[in-house]
């Protein structure tokens, strides 16, 4: 950073009108306070990246995935964390797996420092959920001194907002859906204009006010570029663990939103969020989706995708026939979730024909009452037992994700969502401890119940932590312990559960029981992966 650049900063730090007429061209540092070597790209940076750059912008990523935290936020290796539970088949830390198991050993609050100089950024967007929001925040004030402006969005912002504007050190905020938002911010920043009122936007004015901007409609997915900036993450981000195996795979969006109104998801708020301005949840378009998977191919070589999609299979017969015959020609290896209700034979048959390598069902809880009361999911425990033997039938590697922790919920009732799980017969079954997200119906619950302090910021982000709620029927130390012995319940004999139950505070025979349950159950080849299993440790 120049010492004319330099200055500029420190003078427009608490300005809403900035001068940038120089260059035109505003510069945006994207910041990902990612857990380390959590999830895959975030199709949302890629997408709002391009979208600067098309319209001249320049942008740069500062991602912590690689990173190792060691303070009271960092919420461990979620991939880690996930093998000890038995969640996930573990991957063993091999020579030639070391572009996923990078490690960077430097202060991440340094290194931001030393970015910011190096791109002289007009702008720092972060985008976070919940768990990664106060991760975001204390990167963000580490560079306050530093003079540059930040706006903060993602699904916590937009349910939290006022949570999130109560910190001095974030200037902005973006309400719902950030395409439109990001570039007109960008646009304003170059040309020096005022911002105050762009739409989508919360903005803390000099005078410490906050301005709430209106929001927008939702933005056309189908209008959207075909090919998005995922090169600005780098080709390290593209390697990801899938069924014990790194694979080289990208997400690609099919679905924006989802039609159905589970307590424990934002999605029901998104809808109604934007009542009366359409509908949030959305499709793209087959030819869409097949030239992205196109260029993926072309541009990064990749060798399996990944359906971004909260329900892959919420579209109508003709539309999943278009995607069968589109994806007919591209047949990669992919990997989707969806609900137990979506399956069927016809389905589920041709799904296999055109690539399916593995499927995650979310079954969430084994009381039918309990299920339908609070988790707001409507079924049959025989209609889902019946439909679950199709993938089995059809041989289709298939997981299944369980929630325990609910409000109200007690041990003997996560015991029934046990016994439904044990009438399949899925590669791998979780159990994560309830995380009562902002806008769900699950926090205003637990907010009613006096369960949770209304500006309770979550930051538990996986399964082998404590939940959140302090609820007196169900300790939120005992709730832990049932998650992480979740899968021996499921998969070994009931005659084991005394056992089972002991390693709930064993973690010597926890981490015996582990590495019997994969020699059992998962039968690999691989004696490294044993041996990472008998080094687990449920208390670290």
């Amino acid at each position: 950073m120049n010492y004319y650049k330099l200055c500029y900063y420190l003078t427009a730090k608490n300005s809403n009108r900035i001068n940038l007429s120089m260059s035109r061209k505003a510069r945006i540092l994207f910041v990902y306070p990612n857990e380390r070597q959590m999830s895959t790209i975030p199709p949302a940076i890629a997408l709002l990246s391009e979208l600067l750059k098309r319209k001249g912008h320049i942008t740069g990523i500062f991602d912590t995935t690689f990173y190792e935290f060691e303070d009271d936020i960092a919420i461990g290796e979620p991939d880690k964390n996930r093998e000890k539970t038995l969640t996930v088949r573990p991957v063993a830390d091999k020579d030639d797996d070391d572009l996923h198991f990078e490690k960077i050993t430097t202060s991440p609050d340094v290194d931001l420092r030393k970015k910011i100089v190096e791109f002289s950024p007009d702008l720092l967007a972060v985008s976070c959920t919940e768990t990664t929001f106060l991760r975001g925040l204390k990167l963000i004030t580490k560079t306050r001194d530093m003079g540059v402006r930040n706006i903060f969005g993602g699904v916590f912002p937009t349910f939290a907002p006022k949570i999130v504007m109560n910190f001095d050190a974030v200037d902005m905020l973006c309400v719902g859906e950030g395409e439109n938002a990001i570039v007109d911010l960008a646009d304003r920043l170059a040309r020096g204009e005022d911002y105050s009122d762009v739409t989508n936007l919360w903005v803390r004015k000099k005078n410490g006010t906050i301005k709430k901007n209106s929001i927008t409609k939702p933005v056309d997915i189908n209008q959207m570029p075909i090919t998005t900036d995922i090169g600005l993450f780098g080709e390290k981000r593209f390697y990801r663990p899938m069924g014990g195996k790194i694979r080289r795979l990208l997400p690609v969006e099919t679905h924006r939103g989802c039609p159905y109104t589970c307590a424990f998801c934002n999605s029901p708020s998104q809808n109604r969020l934007y009542t009366g301005r359409g509908n949030f949840f959305r499709k793209k378009s087959m030819d869409l989706v097949k030239q992205e998977i196109e260029n993926h191919i072309k541009t990064w070589k990749v060798e399996y995708i990944y359906f971004w999609a909260d329900t892959f299979l919420a579209w109508s017969p003709k539309e999943f026939d278009e995607f069968c015959e589109m994806y007919q020609d591209i047949k990669l290896p992919f990997w989707c979730q969806t609900r137990t209700e979506t399956i069927s034979r016809y389905k589920f048959k041709k799904l296999k024909d055109v690539g399916l390598d593995r499927i995650t069902f979310g079954m969430e809880h084994g009381n039918e009452k309990f299920r339908r009361e609070v988790v707001k999911r409507n079924y049959k425990n025989k209609d889902a037992i019946e439909l679950m033997k199709i993938p089995n039938e059809l041989d289709i590697t298939y997981s299944v994700n369980n929630i325990i922790g609910f409000p109200g919920e007690t041990r003997e009732l996560a015991f029934d969502t046990i016994e439904i799980n044990r009438n399949f017969q899925a590669d791998s079954v979780s159990a994560s401890t309830l995380i009562p997200f902002a806008g769900t119906e699950i926090r205003q619950l637990a907010e009613s119940q006096g369960l949770i302090k209304p500006d309770t910021i979550c930051t538990v982000g996986n399964s082998s932590e404590e939940g959140i709620l302090n609820m007196p029927q169900w300790n939120k130390k005992d709730v832990a312990k049932l998650s992480k012995t979740f899968a021996m319940y499921v998969k070994f004999p009931k005659s084991r559960w005394p056992e089972i139950k002991k390693a709930e505070d064993d973690s010597e025979l926890h981490a015996k029981l582990s590495a019997e349950y994969i020699d059992t159950f998962w039968n690999e080849e691989d004696d490294d992966l044993r041996e990472a299993a008998k080094g687990f440790d449920v208390n670290q």
